[in-house]
């Protein structure tokens, strides 16, 4: 409509210009068609309409006059028109290209963005369902794979595995976590690659612990796939210049009935459990184990019951100088009397260290035992009192402040606290747990090692650890008056101890005989039957006075 309506005014008011106005018209009606170029280039119909509209009429008519220099106006001015037509048209082309070239790189960004959101969304799904470091299911995936599996199952055979490799923290320890991490993956490899007669699902539950669900049509076929894959679990894993042979502790349970699948996996962990116990490699879930696991789930949930009821109370035994006889230490002895049954202490301490409850467990112990030693120093200042103490309870980052708030609390000498750890359970910890046992010991608390001999390193606890009592175990006492070889060992560990600064403590005494053949190796203190059996706290005041 703008071009139409300038192209009217040259038509109109031709006769009465003069020829500067033509020359001027022609200029601006130029400048009018140049600028419309660089509006209307996107759209080529109306940018050379707009131009033929502002151009042409006029240099027709000036052509068409007689006067020259009116013809040489019209000439310039279809010159003018021919190359805005030409420059609309080359730009025109380089837009509508430029535009299918924009419109292909959205297209192939909107489609490498679907592929990077797609890839995206795989790895997501992937971290949801699958162990990083094993690339099995996590606990999650497994089991809505499991539950649905047995959803859709047949008659067949269905089986859980539950598989814990065996000092998988020595592995750690002796060769470092990057080896570690890869044996667990080599486990996990292994455990997809094995070969089986039915459908499986391979799951890390956690840490160095695997779960295999199994489903196959014979009792036959169940035994062969589990034999097969513990074979394959067991051979040697290599990298670099580091090889091991794992070993793992398997727990099966299996039933041709549809389960519950939390319940099938608990029972597969007894049997597991259970095979570590036994030291057996596979170990199947029976009657007198569901038997067990249900006193052992009822002792579970009674543990902090009955500490705040009062039924379980501590014994004390006395640690004797075996020169002058004289009372030097008491042990403190955890007593748990449940329904008018006596639970032994290697029952319900496996059971609250398994289930978590060993630090409330161990604390009550701690306070109990502080605060009667407390009453047993204001009759005489230099008893002493020996706790034994977790290694769970060691790992605990508020133990050594609970230990230093019991002291204070109840204004007892640290040099009267020995705390007693077993022996093989510090090697297995040895490294972690020589940097506790320093910071306790810089408190003025002592060390025992307790059971010393059962363990497979005694030699390494006592080069490692400053340590200031050493315990012989029971099993090297009780024959010592007919075995030569038990006298020997004694006899070493004895004069071993000395040498580096350690007393000696044999443990559980029970005649004179023995009692005659370890002050001959010169051991420094003794306790047992022969001396006392454990008692109650008021009966270890009488023994004091």
């Amino acid at each position: 409509m703008t071009g139409v309506t300038w192209a009217v005014y040259p038509i109109l008011f031709f006769e009465q210009m003069v020829m500067q106005e033509k020359f001027v018209s022609l200029v601006v009606f130029s400048s009018l068609a140049g600028g419309g170029v660089n509006v209307l280039a996107s759209d080529i119909r109306s940018s050379i309409s707009y131009i033929t509209c502002l151009l042409v009429p006029f240099s027709v008519l000036l052509l068409l006059q007689p006067i020259s220099d009116e013809n040489v106006l019209g000439v310039l001015g279809l010159v003018l028109w021919f190359i805005l037509c030409f420059v609309t048209a080359t730009r025109t082309a380089k837009d509508v290209k430029s535009s299918i070239n924009n419109e292909l790189k959205l297209d192939q960004f909107i489609e490498n963005l679907e592929n990077d959101v797609q890839l995206r969304t795989e790895q997501v799904i992937l971290l949801e369902q699958k162990d990083n470091l094993t690339k099995l299911f996590n606990r999650g995936s497994f089991v809505s794979n499991v539950e649905l599996d047995l959803a859709n199952t047949n008659n067949d055979i269905k089986a859980i595995l539950f598989l814990d490799m065996d000092d998988f923290k020595l592995i750690n320890d002796k060769f470092g976590h990057d080896f570690g991490d890869f044996v667990l993956a080599q486990t996990g490899k292994r455990l997809v690659d094995t070969q089986t007669q039915g459908d499986f699902i391979a799951c890390r539950w956690g840490g160095d612990e695997f779960i295999f669900y199994s489903r196959n049509s014979t009792e036959d076929a169940l035994y062969d796939c589990v034999f097969r894959l513990v074979k394959t679990l067991t051979k040697t894993v290599s990298m670099d210049s580091y090889q091991v042979n794992p070993s793992f502790k398997v727990g099966l349970y299996f039933t041709r009935e549809n389960f519950e699948l939390q319940e099938a996996i608990k029972y597969a962990d007894v049997a597991m459990y259970e095979g570590k116990k036994n030291r057996n490699e596979i170990s199947v879930f029976d009657e007198r184990m569901h038997e067990s696991l249900k006193r052992e789930e009822i002792l579970r949930s009674s543990i902090k019951e009955c500490v705040e009821k009062g039924d379980f109370h501590l014994c004390y035994q006395p640690i004797v100088d075996i020169t002058t006889n004289d009372i030097t230490t008491f042990e403190v002895l955890l007593r748990w009397q449940f329904n008018d049954e006596f639970i032994p202490p290697s029952e319900f301490i496996d059971i609250a260290e398994r289930y978590g409850k060993i630090n409330m467990l161990g604390g009550f112990v701690l306070e109990q035992a502080i605060a009667s030693l407390s009453k047993l120093n204001a009759i005489n200042s230099g008893i002493g009192l020996s706790i034994n103490v977790s290694v769970l309870q060691l790992e605990s980052h508020n133990f050594l402040g609970l230990l230093t708030g019991f002291l204070s609390k109840y204004a007892v000498k640290p040099k009267n606290v020995h705390l007693e750890i077993t022996e093989t359970v510090m090697i297995k910890n040895l490294p972690y747990l020589s940097k506790v046992i320093t910071e306790i010991k810089n408190t003025g608390v002592r060390i025992s090692i307790d059971d010393f001999g059962t363990g497979f390193s005694s030699i390494s606890v006592l080069k490692e650890l400053s340590v200031d009592y050493i315990k012989i175990d029971k099993s090297y006492i009780d024959n010592i008056c007919e075995c030569s070889k038990d006298k020997s060992i004694v006899s070493a560990v004895t004069n071993m101890s000395h040498m580096i600064g350690c007393q000696v403590i044999a443990e559980g005494v029970e005649n004179t005989e023995q009692l005659k053949v370890l002050k001959s190796f010169y051991i420094d203190k003794y306790q047992g039957f022969l001396f006392s059996k454990p008692v109650k706290f008021d009966q270890a005041l009488k023994l004091i006075n």
